[in-house]
């Protein structure tokens, strides 16, 4: 049975102040956990996090296979394709919670800021990330642009507006702080 979104929500704080002080569960992620969610998985909440390498949601939030649905995209950005992950997470597998993590420097942030030509499919991406209004900090952008996915998600996604107002289901915004 899954948790309530609250204790979903205090689930990821308490593992990411285990973190943070450097006292991770030691057996959170052994490879035996694995054979636990071999049939199956009940995550207690799904992140549309960034893709990049510096913030592994599975490690900053100290859990183990099976606990977490992440979605990772450059800029934690709500796509088509990450809302109907993030819809699967709450409509099939239950999930209590859904978070969309923005963190500190940014690099896709920081590509949107600095516009220009990308290369490729980059632009496509870079569409999706709101910088905020002129003369804002990175800071600012980053969280102005967690605040317009959640926006996307809201506009976007019955599913997820459908539980969370039936109150199965939390939809939240944070940043991490990289150096912090």
């Amino acid at each position: 049975m899954q948790p309530d979104p609250k204790t979903a929500l205090d689930r990821l704080l308490e593992g990411n102040r285990r973190f943070i002080a450097g006292e991770a569960i030691p057996d959170a992620r052994r490879v035996d956990r694995i054979g636990e969610h071999v049939a199956d998985q009940n995550p207690f909440a799904a992140v549309l996090g960034c893709s990049d390498s510096r913030v592994p949601v599975e490690v900053v939030f100290d859990v183990g296979f099976g606990d977490l649905f992440p979605v990772r995209l450059a800029g934690s950005v709500a796509t088509t394709e990450a809302i109907s992950s993030l819809e699967y997470a709450v409509s099939v597998l239950r999930t209590p919670l859904v978070v969309v993590l923005g963190h500190t420097y940014c690099g896709a942030v920081t590509a949107a800021r600095e516009g220009g030509s990308p290369p490729g499919n980059v632009a496509a991406l870079l569409e999706h990330i709101d910088v905020g209004p002129a003369g804002a900090t990175l800071d600012e952008s980053v969280a102005a642009n967690v605040r317009r996915q959640i926006d996307t998600l809201r506009r976007t996604s019955s599913v997820i507006v459908e539980a969370v107002e039936a109150g199965t289901c939390a939809l939240l915004g944070g940043v991490y702080d990289l150096e912090s």
